[in-house]
Order: structure tokens, then sequence, then C-alpha cells
């Protein structure tokens, strides 16, 4: 019987995630205004806010930055909202954030710590809030994503691979971590996954 409810609780919280990032509208989206955390030094960041078109009563704020430290590791957790990744030549690390929110904006963190950036965000209570991210990274990086719900979309990386999503689909395109001998995980609850190394 207890299994039987947890069952029941983990579909309807999974149905729940759905269904905001439905509303939300995150086909294209990344988040909302940037406050730097701990370590945060590097890059610049512009932001601006606007009311949201995707559910009445919802507003929207975007920021981009780059970050020049070098990292052999991107960490990216996003609650509600798409996540996308491409991996390229340069050397640099840009990020493009978009947030929907009800309220009051959420507060997103990048954090450098030795040669680990993480991105993430903290949302106040509130109907609707959520960031999605637009990574571009060498292509060397490790990079390691968790997402509660939303797609997670993975291009072009050489380094090993690891995502995790509550509700969303996983693709994960082009690419030679396999071939490197680097590993490549995803799992997701509620969803579907694409796997795909360049030939």
């Amino acid at each position: 019987m207890d299994r039987a409810r947890g069952r029941a609780v983990a579909i309807r919280r999974a149905g729940s995630l759905a269904l905001v990032a439905g509303l939300l509208g995150m086909a294209g989206c990344a988040s909302s205004s940037s406050s730097p955390g701990a370590g945060s030094s590097e890059g610049t960041a512009t932001a601006s806010a606007s009311p949201g078109l995707s559910v009445p009563g919802t507003h929207q704020a975007t920021s981009s930055y780059q970050i020049s430290a070098p990292v052999s590791t991107v960490v990216i957790v996003s609650h509600v909202g798409n996540v996308t990744v491409n991996g390229g030549g340069g050397p640099d690390v840009s990020v493009a954030q978009q947030a929907y929110y009800s309220k009051t904006a959420p507060t997103t963190t990048r954090t450098v710590s030795g040669s680990t950036l993480t991105v993430t965000y903290d949302c106040p209570a509130q109907l609707v809030c959520g960031v999605a991210y637009t990574l571009a990274v060498p292509r060397s990086v490790a990079v390691r994503v968790t997402a509660g719900a939303g797609a997670v979309r993975l291009t072009g990386l050489a380094g090993s691979v690891t995502a995790k999503a509550s509700v969303g689909l996983i693709s994960a395109t082009g690419l030679t971590s396999a071939s490197s001998g680097h590993a490549i995980t995803a799992t997701t609850d509620a969803g579907a996954i694409v796997v795909a190394t360049a030939q």
C-alpha cells in the first residue's frame, strides 16, 4: 500500500512539474534577473525585465554573461525551464538566461570554485517561477545537468556528460564523448532520451 501511495505521489509531482513547464512555455527560454553568487566576479551581465506573454500576469527578465576563468566542469541546476548546452571551440563560457515569475524574480547565481562553474537559481514561493538556460561552453569540458521540469539539449560535447530530468526530454547529439572514452549518462523519470554520437 505504501509503495502504491509513493508511486501516486511521484506521478502527481511529475504532472505538476509538467504543467508548470507547459504554462511557462519554456520552448526556447532561459532566465531572470542575475544575482552573482560568491566567487562570481568573472564576467559581466546585462538584464532587462518586462511583462511575460506565456501566462497572463507573469513577468520575464533576461540576462547574459561570460565566464573567462578557465573551467573544466560546468554544472547546471534548473528546477523549471529548458537547459541547452552547446559545445564549441572558444575558451570562455557564455550564459544566457530567461526567467518567468508571477510576483518576485528568482535569484540566479553563478559560482566558480576551482575549475568548476555552477549556475542555478532559487525561487520565492509563488504560482509561477522558472529559469531556462542556454550555454556555450568549450567542447572538452565535463557537463552535469540536473533539471526538474524542462527539456535538456546537449550538442557538440567531447567531455563526460551527465543529464538528469524529473520531467522532460533529454537530447544529446553530436557527442564525441564515447569515442574519446568519456562517460555519457542520461536519466529521466518522465520523458524520452535521445543520445547520438558524432560520426
